[in-house]
């Protein structure tokens, strides 16, 4: 079983991040500041890391953006399963 790769792009993820913010409407000033701090978070919680899964990435990134709005962060944890 070949298991697919990915490399980390910190630009990528607040790009995505603030996609989504303004989808939901939220002000592009507090979208940047927090989407900032939850990716600042993020990075310095994986860079302690050998290893680290496209599922746990998720997690963390999750579980950081809850600190600051919690609908941005459902909306990231369903992202792949919004129809």
């Amino acid at each position: 079983m070949k298991t697919k790769k990915f490399e980390f792009d910190k630009e990528a993820l607040v790009k995505d991040l603030k996609l989504e913010a303004k989808a939901l409407g939220i002000p592009v000033g507090a979208a940047d500041v927090f989407v900032e701090k939850a990716v600042t978070a993020t990075c310095k919680k994986i860079s302690q890391k050998k290893i680290i899964t496209k599922n746990d990435l998720e997690r963390i990134v999750c579980q950081e953006l809850k600190k600051y709005n919690a609908d941005l962060a459902y909306v990231y944890q369903i992202r792949d399963k919004i129809i």
